[in-house]
């Protein structure tokens, strides 16, 4: 019976893949995805953009004599909630069909490879971040092999992974994961990896980490109107900082209706969704706010001069006379800029994929963060802590094949699917010229990681009290106050903090 499924399912793949029609939906909207091993390897179409061979000449270094004898291997994984406007999670680790559509296309194949390539079956389970949170304890009590994947928002597992739910991956007697290889984060690793223990995986396969990252989006037709010159030039001159963004979008207000107040259906300068968006510029000014000294024990290393006079030049940007400064969600952003009514937002670019940016009437161009000054060498980008993260649970009996299923995964996903999303998806479909395409690979390759970010919860929320309050509710001095107030505190948080990471 399952010799005969596998033949039928072979047969059926070459046929869509020859006559490129779509089979049914991507099965986005289920909650449970299948899949089995297929005795032919999905088939691997030519590239029509002449992607680089950068992502075709490494391979991963698995046995080729690896066998799982058929092995399941059960992944619990994100997916957006009813009221996201984003499509961060998406089709990140299963697709029911093939559709025509190149990203999950790509996806497809790529499973289909890796079953057929390890002699294994993946089965995807997904709900969303607040379900996940609520399994967490009922799997691990239980102490049952039911997931041998947990995916999860990337702040809350790294905080979990001190708390003794998942396998210390360097420690296993047999791991066939490359942590130095290029589709895995060493910048991830080396913000959250303690004692010398890696529990959390971020990577390739973890594509919501692209989607997450923030960028400037503006508007070209408003930038024309308003004699704005070449941003990419500014870009690439090293000019754009947050300074240059604050007087370029100054000036830009009109009371569209005439009736003397800041609201929708007047246009703007600047708009940003606050709460969400503040997190960006500790990176974007290239600002830590934990760091690991020589023992590998974390410190408190924040420059707060550096940091106060930041906020203040993003509160300068986001309440000026050009800002639409009373945002309610992030919706209410992107309506805003996808109906022409606004010069430049701080937005995630897995917005660039939502119908309401596809199906926008102007051209918009994306251009990374802005820099604190001049004086900075670079342009840097952080993705929002929602990203999705792999875990292996310490309820699973055998981690090693487990590892095997990830590595595939994530080299595979290097290889083909991120070049599917960066030049067939937003290069080739949404952003229209050369030079957006090359901003596009400037944001993406200046992704910088905080531990104080992803150690979120263990340190007592810190980065919230710092910038996402003082900026939600331009309020600079909270800064100052919250500091003062947690400084004694704080030295507790990342005390327990330490314990915990070296603890055997």
């Amino acid at each position: 019976m399952k010799s005969a499924f596998r033949k039928i399912l072979s047969l059926l793949l070459l046929v869509s893949l020859l006559s490129t029609i779509a089979c049914s939906s991507t099965g986005s909207n289920s909650d449970t995805n299948k899949g089995n091993s297929s005795d032919t390897t999905a088939q691997k179409t030519e590239d029509p953009n002449g992607i680089s061979s950068l992502y075709r000449d490494q391979e991963d270094s698995l046995p080729d004599s690896l066998n799982l004898g058929g092995e399941t291997i059960r992944i619990l994984s994100l997916k957006n909630s009813s009221s996201s406007t984003a499509y961060v999670y998406d089709n990140e680790i299963w697709v029911e069909d093939l559709t025509s559509e190149p990203l999950s296309d790509s996806i497809y194949n790529r499973n289909m490879y890796v079953m057929d390539r390890l002699n294994c079956v993946i089965e995807n389970d997904v709900a969303t971040a607040a379900e996940i949170t609520q399994k967490f304890d009922i799997l691990f009590n239980a102490d049952e092999d039911v997931y041998q994947v947990i995916g999860h928002e990337a702040a809350p597992t790294v905080s979990l992974s001190l708390d003794g739910y998942f396998h210390d991956l360097t420690a296993l007697e047999t791991d066939y994961i490359d942590f130095e290889a290029p589709w895995w984060s060493q910048q991830f690793f080396e913000a959250t990896g303690v004692n010398d223990k890696i529990m959390v995986l971020a990577g390739a396969l973890s594509l919501s980490m692209t989607r997450s990252i923030h960028a400037t989006y503006f508007n070209k037709r408003i930038a024309e109107e308003q004699n704005v010159e070449n941003l990419y030039e500014v870009v690439n001159d090293g000019r754009w900082t947050i300074d240059y963004q604050i007087e370029v979008t100054s000036g830009m207000y009109r009371d569209v209706n005439g009736n003397d107040e800041h609201d929708l259906d007047d246009s703007y300068g600047f708009c940003s969704p606050f709460y969400w968006s503040s997190d960006s510029y500790w990176s974007a000014f290239d600002i830590d706010i934990l760091s690991k000294n020589n023992d590998g024990e974390f410190e408190f290393v924040l420059n707060t001069e550096k940091a106060y006079d930041g906020l203040i030049k993003v509160l300068k940007l986001c309440y000026s006379d050009a800002a639409y400064s009373y945002v309610e969600s992030t919706k209410q952003t992107d309506d805003l800029f996808t109906s022409g009514r606004v010069f430049m937002i701080t937005q995630k670019l897995a917005c660039a994929e939502a119908p309401g940016y596809r199906n926008m009437q102007d051209d918009y161009g994306i251009l990374p963060m802005p820099k604190y000054d001049k004086k900075q060498s670079e342009y840097y980008s952080m993705p929002f802590e929602i990203f999705q993260t792999y875990s292996i649970p310490k309820t699973v009996i055998q981690p090693e094949m487990v590892t095997a299923v990830l590595e595939a995964l994530c080299a595979e996903t290097w290889r083909k699917v991120i070049p599917t999303y960066s030049e067939m998806v937003l290069k080739g479909k949404y952003l229209s010229d050369p030079q957006s395409r090359t901003m596009f690979d400037k944001v993406i390759g200046s992704v910088k990681i905080d531990s104080g970010i992803m150690f979120y919860d263990k340190i007592g929320s810190i980065p919230s009290n710092l910038y996402r309050y003082p900026i939600e509710y331009n309020n600079a001095e909270h800064f100052t106050t919250n500091l003062a107030s947690k400084s004694r505190m704080l030295k507790l948080f990342i005390k327990n903090l330490n314990e915990l990471a070296f603890k055997e």
